[in-house]
């Protein structure tokens, strides 16, 4: 139990010290926060987070420049995974997930340049691959 209090307060004080700075952009009608932004002087662009009204987190991901970058998350209002999309430049590139509310795999593929590439499966509610589909690179 001490470790762990440690462990916790050693990562409070690291934070504290990062140069983080959080600014709320939009706040829900009872006051919790709707939209968050995080800046790190060592990342560039900036964390953003929304929230449903609940409070659980409903999206982050990294913006640059006003454009998506990177992995970008969304949640469904009981905290489980909705989908998950990869970013360059603002465009879909990569790895692309969702998943049925009962957190089984409903669709997983890749984009190439904002369009569907490569194989993507399709799964049914019970986790039963459906179909797959293969799409031609678009580059």
């Amino acid at each position: 139990m001490m470790r762990n209090v440690l462990c916790f307060l050693f990562v409070f004080l690291a934070a504290c010290g990062s140069g983080v700075s959080e600014q709320v952009v939009t706040t829900w009608p009872n006051g919790q926060a709707r939209e968050v932004h995080l800046s790190d002087a060592n990342i560039p662009g900036i964390e953003v987070q929304q929230f449903h009204e609940n409070g659980r987190l409903h999206v982050r991901g990294r913006q640059s420049d006003g454009q998506r970058e990177g992995t970008w998350n969304t949640y469904r209002e009981d905290g489980l995974p909705w989908s998950q999309v990869e970013y360059v430049n603002g465009r879909k590139q990569g790895l692309f997930r969702t998943w049925y509310p009962s957190g089984v795999p409903h669709i997983e593929g890749q984009h190439s340049q904002g369009a569907p590439s490569g194989s993507w499966r399709f799964f049914s509610s019970e986790g039963q691959l459906l179909e797959t589909v293969d799409f031609e690179a678009s580059n």
